[in-house]
Parts: C-alpha cells; structure tokens; sequence
C-alpha cells in the first residue's frame, strides 16, 4: 500500500456560481457563516469571489471562470488539504515522485505555498501550508513556469 501524504485536513472549498449577490446571502444569511474575504482586482486576474469561513474551512464561491493551476470552471473548481509547513518540501518531492506535475504558489512574503496536482478527473487539488484562519496571507506569486492564473515571481 501507497503511504499516504500527511495532511492536516481540508482548508478549503470552491464552488462555482452564476449570482454570487446570491450565493453569498444564503452562506452568510441562511447559513450564519462570516465573510473572510473579497477577491476584486488585477492581482487576482479579474476572478470575483467571496470566501465565507465554515468552521475551520474556508468556502469560496466563485463566478464561472478558470482557477489557479486551470482548475476548470463548474460545479466544483478545486479544493485544498492543509499540510504542516515543516512537511511541505517532502510533499512536494512525494508528489513528484510519484509522476505528478506539481505547481507551486507562494502566498504574501512567503507567508504560505502551495502544491497543485490534477486528480485524473481534472480535480485541482492543492496541498496548502496556510491555516486560514489567520485571514488572506497575501497575493499569489507562481514559484513553477507556466502556472496558469497567478504572475510569476519577480
């Protein structure tokens, strides 16, 4: 059996919505979850979102569009499992070892990076050292080539 990548649990969900005014009363209104944050902007390619926090999960709904490392438009765009910042170079190498594109994003001055693999189904999933309670940590910076959605480091 296959060892598996140690994760912490899952940071976050994305899903997609054609009325986000809409999306984000029934989260926070019928639901009672509290808005973390808006995505709006150039550093953020014209994607439109509001994440709402579910416990220790941060939900996004997102307008149709292509996420970061192409994670496709629909019902569900990607999702993110933490892992432990002292662990995430060996999930990267495992990953990689195990024949996987990885693509790497770090967040803010290097306050949080993420892995991102594609399951066979087209799946994004990311392997993220942020805990996301502590609010955004910062634009994204693509540390691999060709990172779809996010400018390449300087």
């Amino acid at each position: 059996m296959t060892e598996a990548i140690p994760v912490t649990g899952v940071n976050e969900l994305t899903l997609e919505t054609t009325d986000l005014p809409r999306a984000e009363r029934f989260y926070t209104e019928v639901l009672g979850f509290p808005v973390l944050e808006r995505w709006e902007g150039s550093h953020w390619t014209g994607r439109e979102a509001v994440w709402v926090l579910a416990g220790s999960t941060r939900i996004g709904l997102w307008k149709p569009a292509l996420g970061i490392s192409r994670a496709r438009p629909g019902v569900h765009v990607h999702y993110a499992m933490g892992v432990a910042a002292d662990a995430y170079d060996d999930v990267v190498a495992t990953l990689r070892s195990r024949g996987l594109t990885v693509d790497e994003v770090e967040f803010g001055d290097r306050a949080a990076r993420s892995a991102y693999v594609t399951d066979p189904d087209g799946h994004v999933v990311e392997f993220w050292t942020w805990d996301i309670r502590k609010g955004n940590p910062g634009p994204p910076r693509a540390m691999s080539e060709n990172v779809f959605g996010v400018p390449a480091a300087p």
